[in-house]
């Protein structure tokens, strides 16, 4: 439902003057603060208007109101306005980012930690899952007599690594017989990752424990910092408990995360927020996701923050936006090299 001007000032007010000092606020503040040049009465009758259309709601302490999950979407989309990076952020971003990298895993952890820092929240990196991924170079090392480790270096420079755990011994001879198989497979034909993990399940044959591609470390491909900063957020010790569930279950996170992007129709380079009540995860209901999606080999990866949802929006998005920027530029410039 659209709004008058006159509703649309008084709404922002309320939002932003909750989102900056996180209180309530009533008429006769909002008269004194703001230079709406409206008198208390018209606003309270603007701010009854707005909670009866549900954007504000009155809290059981005080008689001031807060936005609404309703407020906050028009918030978003109609008010917010977003706050340009300065000079000493955007420098700081690009040098991040000039050190030459050859590695994806590298850029990603590398971006978490900026965003997360830049930002005070918990940042997340989502390399998107490629089927289609050729194999460049392998090396199979033994670990102990019942756990082999693969490395895998694919055609974008990016490193694959898996532990594989077996139930019965393997002695150096076999790990060697395999690995030197493997590679005369590569060097004759094309292979993507995941034809290279079947044909080693095949030829170590009854050895192994488990089916190691459904046990796939769930870290990888996934990268998450800073979530201290939402644990600092929360009083209830309860609440952190959940939150530290949350943060541990990472698969499911990152599962959630990518049908999320899956469903919606999200531009590539463009910023989106969604409220803790459209992520599907009870912890998370009171905290927001600001996120960004880039193009890798044709499927869309994530970059973004979890936040509370009372957060500084306007320096949030630009810090997405701008770090997302850098990330698409530095993997351009790896598939050049590539």
């Amino acid at each position: 439902m659209s709004l008058n001007e006159r509703e649309r000032l008084v709404l922002g007010a309320i939002i932003e003057y909750y989102l900056t000092f996180g209180d309530t606020i009533g008429s006769r503040t909002l008269v004194k603060k703001y230079d709406f040049g409206f008198s208390s009465a018209t606003i309270r009758n603007v701010m009854a208007d707005l909670e009866e259309l549900g954007y504000i709601k009155k809290t059981h302490t005080s008689s001031g109101r807060v936005p609404t999950d309703l407020g906050y979407k028009f918030y978003l989309q109609e008010l917010l306005k977003i706050r340009k990076l300065s000079k000493l952020e955007k420098e700081k971003i690009e040098l991040a980012y000039e050190k030459r990298m050859l590695e994806l895993d590298t850029i990603f952890e590398k971006t978490s930690k900026l965003l997360s820092k830049m930002s005070s929240y918990a940042a997340i990196v989502i390399e998107p899952k490629i089927e289609k991924e050729l194999v460049k170079k392998i090396e199979i090392m033994q670990i102990t007599d019942y756990t082999i480790m693969t490395i895998v270096i694919l055609d974008d420079c990016s490193v694959k690594t898996k532990k594989i755990h077996l139930d019965s011994m393997i002695t150096d001879e076999e790990t060697e017989y395999i690995k030197q198989e493997l590679k005369k497979e590569l060097k004759n034909s094309e292979i993507t990752l995941s034809q290279f993990y079947e044909k080693l399940k095949k030829m170590l044959d009854n050895k192994i424990f488990e089916n190691f591609e459904e046990k796939e470390d769930e870290n990888d491909g996934f990268f998450i910092k800073g979530e201290s900063n939402i644990l600092k957020t929360l009083n209830n010790n309860n609440d952190v408990l959940n939150m530290v569930d949350v943060f541990n279950k990472k698969q499911h996170l990152r599962n959630t995360f990518e049908e999320i992007v899956k469903k919606g129709n999200y531009e590539e380079g463009k910023v989106y927020i969604l409220l803790g009540e459209d992520l599907n995860i009870e912890p998370l209901s009171e905290f927001s996701f600001v996120f960004s999606t880039y193009n890798l080999r044709g499927s869309k990866g994530v970059i973004g923050v979890i936040g509370p949802k009372r957060m500084e929006y306007s320096k949030t998005v630009s810090l997405v936006e701008y770090i997302s920027e850098e990330v698409n530029r530095v993997i351009q410039d790896l598939k050049g090299e590539g």
